[in-house]
């Protein structure tokens, strides 16, 4: 089995590149450092068996203070890449798609209206290549995580704040390597789940922390 992972030098792309190599899975590695996701980019795809985006960036600002371009930005990133690098991998019959959302695909917070907008719009884009892609039994799902234990997570949280969100989650923070976990199931496993967004995040939605 070939796929296609994006982020992989993240927090988050890292535990999943880790999960996918465990189960001996041929991982074709994309970063922004070789191609910018924010534009048109050309790729020598020879025909893979799945696709993991994770690539993704964040700008935290009001409404009223945040500049057009930099919406424009994350949408270029997080959204319309995706959509690009579908348009430009040739997908064998029976492949995963799965795209890596977050908590603000479905919910949002202040200050991130980019990073929301740009999220709740790869949901929409999920939904609609899993109808359009389902001719060759290709299905797209959207994987979001909540809070999550990285090395990221860490810096931008002070100890007291890492401990309120291990005593206020439910199920504490979330492991990385539990979002890889998700992506190995859904891309070596899954023959009839397509269209969804799986949320991961130890029932943080349930009790809003």
């Amino acid at each position: 089995m070939k796929v296609i992972l994006t982020g992989s030098k993240g927090g988050i792309g890292s535990a999943i590149l880790n999960e996918l190599k465990q189960k001996s899975i041929d991982v074709v590695e994309i970063n922004s450092s070789e191609i910018d996701f924010s534009k048109d980019f050309d790729i020598h795809s020879v025909p893979v068996d799945g696709l993991v985006y994770c690539a993704g960036i964040n700008h935290v600002n009001a409404y009223d203070e945040i500049d057009e371009q930099q919406m424009i930005d994350v949408m270029n990133v997080n959204t319309f890449g995706f959509i690009r690098l579908c348009k430009k991998i040739q997908f064998n019959e029976g492949s995963n798609v799965i795209a890596i959302g977050s908590l603000y695909s479905t919910e949002t917070k202040a200050g991130r209206l980019s990073y929301t907008m740009s999220k709740h719009a790869m949901y929409g884009a999920v939904k609609t290549l899993a109808l359009e892609m389902a001719y060759n039994k290709v299905k797209v799902n959207m994987v979001s995580p909540g809070f999550v234990d990285t090395p990221l997570t860490r810096k931008n949280n002070t100890d007291e704040r890492i401990q309120q969100l291990n005593n206020s989650i439910p199920l504490g923070l979330t492991s990385a390597s539990e979002i890889g976990k998700v992506c190995v199931y859904l891309m070596t496993s899954n023959n009839a789940i397509t269209g969804q967004n799986i949320i991961v995040d130890g029932g943080y939605s349930l009790v809003g922390v």
